[in-house]
């Protein structure tokens, strides 16, 4: 009865991202009639055409794709600290894609490398070594600390490379907007060639999470019944936040800054779902795809002739949802492990 329901749930939230997607390749600053999409399959050329598969359709493929890559991120984040008010953001990725792309702003890397600019580049490399950073440091820590190690070093990392990046700004004022509309700019200049560039991480996401379903729900339990089990806790600890950090790292990379959708996006699936990482990470990946489409959707619409950040939309939601969070679990313990 329960795999029934469940996969009544999935068939839903499938065909409520078909229907996301419908409305955001129909609606914008043209708005274009269900009936338009017969010239899509009648070969007829003109602006619908040009609109709907140059530029819309790549936009809503890529803020999907980094909306179930954050989401899944985060909820895989979640399961290691074993708290729900984690953000895959904590790790401080965001902080090193924006330093990179700022030194490549400086130096003037302006070019383009099969089809990506020498800027996301950049900031991939930064955001990159960041990650390879923080599981070396797993290594000389031990378990019972790993956790808070981790979580504690990214955000000091992420203040200083804050300050780094405001200290290029100062030496050269002229980058200071480059570099933040940069990591402001959301799905406003999707092309295709980052939506491919994505699925083969998005891809290794699903497949990790699905296969380390079982594991995941055995960790969540303790690291005593872990070991006991035969998990070694601090290789899979290692192994979660390098999943985690990678795809946080390309969404920031492809999309700059977009807080809180791996916050609550996999709480709200453990409200439908409850705590199995299998039907969790389906569940997850799927609501991920729909919300950030669905925010880059209002960002782009809800004011005629002029578009909102999507991070602004997403902030405006999440931000209300953790406060949400903090008083409904204060009471229960909200930090503990």
């Amino acid at each position: 009865m329960e795999d029934k329901r469940f996969l009544l749930l999935t068939i839903f939230l499938a065909l409520l991202l078909f229907v996301t997607g419908l409305f955001s390749l129909l609606l914008g600053q043209v708005h274009f009639p269900l009936s338009s999409f017969l010239k899509l399959f009648g070969g007829k050329s003109g602006s619908f055409r040009t609109i709907v598969l140059d530029i819309r359709l790549p936009r809503f493929l890529l803020a999907a794709s980094v909306g179930a890559m954050l989401s899944i991120s985060g909820m895989i984040l979640q399961t290691v600290f074993r708290n729900p008010l984690v953000d895959p953001y904590f790790l401080g990725v965001s902080s090193a894609a924006e330093l990179g792309a700022s030194v490549a702003i400086l130096f003037g890397f302006g070019a383009t490398l099969f089809g990506f600019s020498m800027v996301s580049l950049f900031a991939f490399v930064f955001a990159l070594a960041l990650v390879f950073f923080l599981v070396r440091i797993i290594r000389f820590v031990h378990v019972e600390y790993s956790r808070i190690a981790v979580v504690l070093i990214g955000i000091a990392i992420a203040y200083v490379l804050n300050a780094v990046n405001t200290l290029l700004i100062s030496f050269k004022k002229d980058i200071f907007l480059e570099s933040m509309f940069w990591s402001m700019r959301g799905f406003n200049s999707a092309s295709i060639n980052e939506f491919w560039f994505s699925t083969p991480f998005l891809i290794v996401g699903i497949i990790f999470a699905l296969l380390k379903s079982k594991q995941m729900n055995i960790f969540l339990s303790s690291d005593i019944t872990a070991h006991s089990l035969g998990i070694s806790v601090k290789r899979f600890i290692c192994l979660m936040l390098c999943v985690s950090a990678l795809l946080s790292s390309v969404s920031a990379v492809l999309a700059g800054t977009v807080i809180f959708v791996g916050l609550f996006v996999p709480h709200v699936g453990r409200m439908i779902v409850g705590e199995d990482r299998f039907k969790l990470s389906i569940t997850t990946l799927l609501l991920g795809a729909i919300f950030l489409p669905a925010f880059d959707l209002i960002a782009r619409t809800i004011i005629p002739s002029q578009e909102i950040p999507v991070n602004t939309i997403a902030s405006l939601v999440g931000a209300p949802f953790f406060v949400f969070l903090f008083f409904k679990r204060g009471n229960n313990g909200l930090f503990k492990g």
